[in-house]
């Protein structure tokens, strides 16, 4: 009987915001004529339950609506383990490694990555050249970096996040480059709070009774 390593799914990551959105994808217009309200006492309630809610559906499905920055943090490289074996094999080289070549850059859409930076022991930080290193893919959802055919990765020594990358998500820089029905998953569940503003609803409440889970649901990228 052979022994057989486990093999390595999962591995340490952390994402921060850097940057956050200038505006948000609803004014408070939009949301003042929904409700038919025209006094100016609720606006700041209003105002935290868009960025609230907006929050929310990022949150849950990944997205980032108007562009911000982000940066990715990582132990290390992505490494698929190959299971020992006895014996011999027959397959194509490029099998025999236990290499992944491409990294998931966890918010999207991605539209570009802007700075990758790996550790020593010490901590000193050495810059990495994007350009020569990776392809940066912004079409697929999410986004991703793969090895250019030649290149390694570069190599991170630190224990812990060995590697930064920085980058930017979003649909753009205004409201109308977010898709409608993002908008008004946001919409209703700013109404929803609104409505139910004594009941103690959470946005958790809001994103499921309002009907904007079913909405977002669309967006989400389902993993198997």
């Amino acid at each position: 009987m052979s022994l057989r390593a486990p093999e390595i799914i999962n591995y340490y990551r952390g994402s921060v915001i850097q940057t956050y959105p200038a505006i948000e994808p609803v004014t408070l217009a939009e949301v003042k004529a929904l409700l038919v309200i025209d006094g100016a006492s609720d606006d700041s309630m209003l105002t935290d339950m868009i960025g609230e809610a907006r929050e929310f559906i990022e949150h849950i499905s990944g997205l980032a609506m108007i562009t911000q920055t982000w940066r990715l943090s990582l132990d290390r490289w992505p490494v698929r383990q190959t299971p020992w074996w006895d014996g011999m094999r027959q397959m194509p080289i490029s099998e025999l490694g236990g290499i992944d070549r491409s990294l998931v850059v966890p918010v999207w859409p991605l539209q570009t990555v802007t700075a990758v930076r790996v550790f020593d022991d010490a901590g000193n930080a050495a810059t990495v050249n994007i350009a020569a290193t990776f392809d940066v893919d912004t079409y697929r959802q999410p986004g991703r970096i793969s090895l250019r055919n030649g290149a390694v990765w570069p190599i991170a020594l630190r224990t812990s996040n060995a590697i930064e990358i920085d980058y930017t998500a979003g649909y753009g820089t205004t409201a109308a480059s977010v898709p409608g029905p993002l908008k008004r998953a946001i919409k209703a569940m700013v109404v929803h709070m609104y409505s139910h503003r004594g009941d103690g609803c959470d946005p958790g409440d809001a994103y499921q009774e309002s009907g904007a889970a079913a909405i977002v649901g669309r967006y989400k990228v389902v993993r198997i």
